[in-house]
């Protein structure tokens, strides 16, 4: 086992490998474990080219996801990638993982010339803020987001 750490852009083919992440990731944010919806939700991610997803992996473990999608602005006519799901598993953070799996990230954006990247944070979750601002994120002083539930879950 050579230990190192790859971080690299997921296929189809890493599917049954990303899902017992993407499944505990759920888990942390309170969703009860099911790999199976994760499973089918994943593969329509890549079926219908809907999302971009990064992994970091070791010993062919995956153990950190991020996961883009595309939205547009209007006003400044350019793409900006919304960064919506990023994990580390819980036994490799604080070891440089997340830096190394943002910076693809970072760098597929910059490669497809988007406007930027956008992310939200738990309010209570002081360590990802901090963590997301040595990134070289900055706060939103401008607008304020707002959230409209209109499904039934």
């Amino acid at each position: 086992m050579s230990n190192k750490l790859i971080t690299r852009q997921a296929t189809i083919q890493d599917l049954g490998r990303i899902i017992p992440i993407f499944d505990s990731y759920r888990e942390y944010f309170g969703q009860p474990k099911n790999p199976e919806a994760v499973e089918r939700f994943l593969f329509q991610k890549f079926e219908r080219l809907e999302s971009i997803i990064y992994i970091a992996e070791q010993d062919s473990e995956v153990i950190g996801i991020a996961q883009l999608y595309p939205v547009f602005s209007s006003l400044t006519l350019e793409r900006v990638w919304l960064l919506n799901d990023f994990f580390i598993s819980e036994q490799y953070r604080n070891r440089a993982v997340g830096t190394m799996l943002f910076n693809k990230v970072k760098e597929f954006s910059s490669l497809t010339k988007a406007k930027g990247i956008e992310l939200t944070v738990e309010h209570v979750n002081q360590k990802a803020w901090q963590f997301w601002e040595r990134q070289g994120f900055k706060l939103d002083e401008e607008f304020r987001s707002y959230f409209l539930k209109t499904g039934s879950k």
